[in-house]
């Protein structure tokens, strides 16, 4: 039964060769995508400084010397942090952080990374972490906290849905919802017990 399948194939190679070009096509769409996602985020990185540039100008030359200075720190500390992104990091990561820098800039939401230091860089962090920003760029408008340890990471948002989803934990007082292993200090008992 086997080599009859085996022979049957053998007598069709254009199935072959169709399968061929249909893997080759898939692998060109997503790397043309990449390439695209790419484009558009170096694009808004490059209005981003562009207005902060000019806000630096405009503070100028109006003789707020203080505020351009303070202005133009805030550009290079922003610029700073960001390089930490490339620095012994896998290109996976560095463009897992760029795009969603640019995710959130696009809704007004600021990420702010920490413990990149600490970081170990695993394909199955990344699929979590995806998963992850993508409900907490869901259920806040203003800010989001990235803290790595190692191969964990913890999330942190300011605002407090009323039912976070599965995984998430309420702060006691209700000022923010976290995502992260282990009850954080402060979690009430009453979202922990949902999970």
């Amino acid at each position: 039964m086997a080599l009859g399948a085996v022979d049957y194939e053998l007598h069709r190679p254009w199935r072959l060769f169709a399968l061929a070009v249909l893997v080759l096509y898939a692998v060109e769409w997503t790397a043309f995508r990449h390439r695209r996602e790419t484009i558009h985020i170096m694009r808004q990185r490059r209005h981003r400084l562009a207005n902060q540039l000019q806000l630096v100008t405009g503070w100028l030359q109006l003789g707020a010397s203080a505020k351009a200075e303070e202005a133009l720190q805030a550009l290079l500390d922003a610029e700073t942090a960001q390089s930490r992104w490339f620095r012994g990091m896998p290109s996976q990561w560095s463009y897992l952080f760029m795009r969603w820098d640019a995710r959130g800039e696009e809704r007004g939401v600021i990420i702010r990374w920490s413990g990149l230091d600490s970081l170990v860089p695993t394909a199955r962090l990344a699929r979590m972490l995806e998963r992850r920003l993508a409900q907490a760029m869901r259920m806040t408008g203003t800010a989001i906290d990235v803290q790595f340890r190692g191969s964990r990471f913890r999330i942190q948002i300011a605002e407090s849905p009323n039912r976070p989803p599965r995984g998430w934990f309420r702060v006691a007082d209700g000022t923010a919802t976290v995502f992260g292993r282990g009850q954080p200090t402060g979690a009430s008992k009453e979202t922990s017990a949902r999970m």
